[in-house]
C-alpha cells in the first residue's frame, strides 16, 4: 500500500496462469468520499518494479539485449502514463571475475555480464537476437563446479526453440548451442572442443530431440 498524494492506493498483479509471463500491474486508488478506481492491468509480459513518490507511481521493465524496457507513470488524477524506457547496457564493470560470485540463477543472467555476454554474441553470430530471445525465456542455471550450466526456451516454444549454455569458469570460456524453431542444433565452438562435462551436458539437453 502506498500514499500518493495524500491518497491510498494499492497496486497488484493480474495473471492468465501458467508461468510464460509475470502477472500485469494494476492500480486501485481510494479517493476519499469516492468510490475506489481502478486502472490497468499493464499489457507487458515482463516482470515489473514499482517505484512510489510522494505524487506519483513508476513502473517500469527492465531492458534486454533485444527490447528497450518499458516504462509507466501513474498519479492520481491522469492514471496510467507511458513514457520513455531504459535501454539495455551490458555491464562492462563485470566480467569473468564477477561470474565466479556465483550468483547467476538463469542463462538471461550471463548477459548482464559484459565479457560473458560479448562471447555469447560472438559464438551466436547471426541468429545474435535470436539466441538472446533464448535465452531471456523460460528456463534455469547452476554452477556444477566450475561450469554454470544454463538452459532455456523461448516463451511458448519450449521443446520447439531452446539453447543450453556453458560458462567455464576455469578456463574463460563460453560454449553454446540452441535450436531454432523448425530446424537443426546449431554448435558453437565445435563439439570437438568442448570438455568433456560440457559435451554431457549439451547430450543430455539435445535428447529431447533424438
Amino acid at each position: 500500500m502506498h500514499v500518493i498524494d495524500g491518497m491510498a492506493v494499492a497496486v497488484g498483479t493480474s495473471s492468465a496462469g501458467g508461468n510464460a509471463c509475470e502477472g500485469s500491474p494494476f492500480v486501485v486508488s481510494f479517493p476519499r468520499g469516492q468510490n475506489p478506481r481502478i486502472d490497468g492491468p499493464l499489457d507487458s509480459c515482463f516482470p515489473v518494479t514499482v517505484k512510489a513518490s510522494e505524487r506519483e507511481l513508476t513502473l517500469s521493465t527492465p531492458a534486454t539485449p533485444n527490447r528497450s524496457g518499458q516504462k509507466w507513470r501513474w498519479t492520481a488524477s491522469n492514471g496510467f502514463k507511458e513514457i520513455q524506457g531504459d535501454t539495455f547496457v551490458a555491464d562492462a564493470s563485470k566480467g569473468w571475475d564477477q561470474l565466479r560470485e556465483r550468483s547467476v540463477t538463469h542463462p538471461a543472467g550471463l548477459l548482464g555480464y559484459a565479457e560473458v555476454a560479448a562471447e555469447i554474441n560472438r559464438l551466436a553470430g547471426a541468429d545474435k537476437a535470436l539466441v538472446n530471445d533464448i535465452l531471456l525465456g523460460v528456463g534455469s542455471g547452476e554452477f556444477k563446479g566450475d561450469l554454470f550450466v544454463g538452459t532455456s526456451c523461448s516463451r511458448h516454444m519450449c521443446t520447439d526453440q531452446e539453447a543450453v549454455v556453458v560458462a567455464d569458469l576455469a578456463s574463460r570460456t563460453v560454449f553454446l548451442a540452441w535450436k531454432p524453431s523448425g530446424q537443426k542444433i546449431k554448435v558453437n565452438p565445435d563439439v570437438k572442443v568442448w570438455p568433456e562435462k560440457a559435451k554431457a551436458e549439451l547430450r543430455q539437453w539435445a535428447a529431447k530431440w533424438k
